[in-house]
């Protein structure tokens, strides 16, 4: 029995009826424990030794009991146990099976079948769970618009969990999954250095569309405050022209502190000598009226080309050859 005890510490609380069995309990103790309240059913043949409310963590094993021990935890579910931070949904247990498996469906709980299952795990561990990049692939490809897909697969190479390498590698295994061809087109431009979805957006509407010179992403440099000195990362820089451009997506930069850390980073570029435009969201709706406004600063700072219009309607070569002047997004 302490062996027993053990299994469901370690199973956050949830078993299975053939555990109970293989470790000397009964079909009759089961039934008298449930009605004493001692212990609760949770799915068919699979039970919780508390009753009340199911932490998450619980309902994971609970749920990987009840659809047998050749499933694996996959998609946000496996983000989650994986402790990669991101608003992962509490709500629905993700579990991949076999492909050729048929499994009943049941509320809360989402099943993606997989060939060649096995070789997508994640060596021993239990419950078992498919690889991180997997994973990630996974829950990039469930759907969902496209700035959250891009923001999965940005986030994990972001926090160094992976790299976009591993998973184009993974991608290129995994033919049937949603939206492939947009999952590749990300993680290209991840390897070229892209981290959010708003410096895609830049980087393909803006820089690319536009024939605008190409930056350098995430470049480190040195804040200096008085006797104080912090290392920064400017998103990119034009380091031949002396402009930098901050991208300002919807975290990290509503509250007083983060407000004032942009101040100082623009004010030390400028006690340098280069200048900062910074756009936010309004680049998914305007791209050619923030493309005008860096070719404009490109050019009086010595860039010899014109940006090239990226449609008959686009007013950039006309805005820049018109000597409009730049004015900094918010």
């Amino acid at each position: 029995m302490s062996e027993f005890v053990a299994l469901r510490a370690r199973q956050a609380g949830a078993f299975s009826r053939r555990q109970a069995i293989a470790h000397g309990v009964s079909d009759k103790v089961l039934q008298r424990r449930c009605r004493a309240r001692q212990l609760q059913r949770v799915y068919g043949g699979v039970y919780t030794d508390f009753t009340g409310p199911l932490p998450w963590s619980t309902r994971v094993w609970a749920t990987w009991l009840a659809y047998g021990p050749d499933a694996a935890l996959t998609g946000e579910t496996a983000l989650r146990w994986y402790g990669m931070d991101g608003d992962w949904s509490a709500d629905t247990i993700h579990l991949a099976v076999p492909h050729s498996r048929r499994v009943a469906r049941r509320t809360g709980v989402v099943i993606s079948r997989h060939r060649d299952l096995e070789a997508r795990l994640h060596g021993t561990r239990q419950p078992p769970i498919v690889r991180l990049e997997v994973a990630v692939l996974v829950a990039a490809g469930a759907g969902g618009d496209l700035s959250r897909r891009a923001a999965i697969l940005l986030d994990a190479c972001r926090q160094r969990r992976t790299t976009p390498e591993r998973l184009l590698a993974d991608l290129d295994a995994l033919p049937k999954l949603p939206g492939r061809r947009r999952l590749r087109r990300i993680l290209v431009d991840a390897a070229d250095g892209v981290q959010s979805f708003l410096e895609q957006v830049y980087l393909r509407r803006v820089e690319r569309a536009h024939r605008l010179p190409t930056a350098d992403r995430q470049v480190r440099a040195v804040s200096v405050d008085g006797s104080a000195r912090q290392v920064i990362y400017r998103d990119l820089e034009y380091s031949p022209y002396g402009l930098i451009v901050e991208l300002d997506g919807r975290a990290g930069h509503f509250d007083t502190s983060s407000r004032w850390r942009d101040m100082n980073r623009d004010n030390s570029a400028a006690a340098d000598g280069k200048l900062t435009l910074r756009f936010g969201y309004q680049l998914l709706g305007e791209p050619c009226r923030a493309a005008g406004q860096v070719a404009a600063v490109l050019r009086l700072r010595g860039w010899p080309h014109v940006p090239r219009p990226c449609s008959p309607s686009c007013p950039v070569g006309d805005q820049v050859r018109g000597g409009s002047s730049p004015v900094v997004g918010a």
